[in-house]
This record gives structure tokens, sequence and C-alpha cells, in this order.
């Protein structure tokens, strides 16, 4: 079954309209015509939305999109289940809000996780995956379109590799370097500069735990 006829099906079963629904979940009637009449897939903070107005596990409204599989969250213990982040994220975003800008999840062996990142316990810890772009840390092995794991957790201390935020520059992922009041954010790459911050506020997303070309 498509999610345009799950759509329409939990909408008969509940007795609600379109626009019943619109208001219950603040999504335009159109917007939800287009997506009962196949025009349209919803994005994944508008399933969250559709979820808790027709009072559902977000589980239930992913496998109805087809984002994921029936079996997903059937993970043996040893699995982790990472999500995945937009790959343009609104300067400004708090860590505490970055899950509501989850495009998709990644599951990853534990036992794979610990022997790459050595001494970190993720089980308390929010981890999300981001995709890196460019050739600036690739010094670090870390190339285009490698999966770069990091946690807004984690302290981020002088000569780890961090995804940061710069109003110029946006989500960037650098190694940082505290010395007195400046702060260094440095490429692995000779092609490009440090930039260099003096008595300037840095914003810290993430510390980098490790970075994965395959998934």
């Amino acid at each position: 079954m498509n999610f345009a006829n799950w759509l329409q099906e939990k909408l008969d079963a509940k007795k609600l309209t379109q626009l019943e629904l619109a208001i219950l979940s603040g999504i335009s009637q159109s917007t939800i015509s287009r997506w009962i009449h196949g025009e349209r897939d919803p994005d994944i903070n508008k399933l969250k939305k559709i979820a808790q107005a027709l009072d559902l596990s977000e589980k239930e409204v992913l496998v109805a999109c087809g984002i994921i599989a029936q079996d997903f969250f059937s993970v043996e213990e040893n699995m982790a289940t990472i999500p995945i982040l937009a790959a343009s994220i609104p300067c400004g975003v708090p860590s505490a809000e970055l899950s509501s800008h989850v495009t998709g999840y990644e599951k990853l062996s534990h036992s794979f996780f610990h022997s790459c990142a050595k001494g970190i316990q993720s089980d308390n810890l929010r981890l999300f995956i981001v995709r890196a772009k460019g050739d600036s840390m690739i010094g670090k092995g870390i190339i285009e379109g490698n999966m770069v794991i990091f946690s807004p957790d984690l302290e981020v201390k002088s000569g780890d590799i961090a995804v940061i935020e710069l109003p110029e520059h946006g989500m960037c992922i650098k190694e940082v370097l505290f010395q007195d009041q400046a702060t260094i954010l440095k490429s692995a790459n000779p092609n490009y500069d440090p930039i260099v911050l003096i008595a300037q506020p840095v914003r810290i997303v993430g510390k980098v735990l490790m970075h994965i070309g395959y998934l």
C-alpha cells in the first residue's frame, strides 16, 4: 500500500476530513490533498506532525511513507540507529533541535562503532550523521560524500575535529585549536588557509567521532 492510500484509510478509520487533519496537524489542506492524490511526497518533519495529529507512532508513519522498511526497528541489540541530518541546516539551530532536521536513518553495529571510536560509549549519547562536502579535510581521510558521525553531547578539546557553524560558511568540519584568546579552525588540506577567530564566539555543533565512506 502506498502512502496516499494509507493516509486516506487512516482518515476514513478516524472519521476525519482533510480539513480536520489540516487543523490538527498545522499542515495546509492543499498539501494534504496533494499527498492523497499522489502529487507530492511528504518530508519527514510533516510526517512527524501527521503522526502526532493521528495519534500514531512515528515508526508507523515512516514505514507507510517508505522512508524506513517494516523491519527497521526490529534491530538486534548490537545495532545502533543513527539519524542522518539534512545537507543544509539553518544557522543558529540549537543542538536540542537537530532532530527536527533528520532526513533518514542509518544502522551501525555497536561493535564496529566502538572499534573505530575507541573509548566512546554511545549508549547515552545523541549521535548524528552529516555528509562531508568538499576536500578541505582530505588530510584526515575525510573525503566528499563520507558519512561523518558526530555528537553534540561531547566536549570538544583542542586538536579535536568538530562540526562547526560559521555565519559566512554555514556548517563545516574543521580541526579546532584553542590558543589563548584565539580559536583556530584548521583544514587538513594545504590549499585552504586556517580560519582564525580572535575573542569571537565559536558555535561548535558537535565532536566528530568517526567517518565512513561506504554508507
